[in-house]
């Protein structure tokens, strides 16, 4: 099963970007501190936050953005 969606993609990256997290440098730098900062954070947006941030690192925000990983799995499981 997919761990997140297109949906809840763009609204944590709105959530972040109204708490001030509006680069990739700022994502990146993002601790458990900061998840403060974010209003109605769930447990699942720190999942989501934790994949944004290797697919920045990766250079795959494309891919990230489709849900790319999450796709194959469940194709693998068919």
């Amino acid at each position: 099963m997919a761990k997140y969606n297109f949906n809840q993609a763009t609204k944590l990256l709105e959530k972040l970007f109204k708490a001030g997290f509006n680069d990739e440098k700022s994502i990146l730098g993002i601790q458990l501190d900061d998840l403060e900062k974010i209003q109605d954070i769930s447990s699942s947006d720190i999942t989501i936050i934790l994949e944004l941030k290797k697919a920045i690192k990766s250079r795959k925000i494309i891919a990230f953005l489709n849900c790319e990983n999450e796709r194959k799995e469940v194709k693998e499981n068919v």
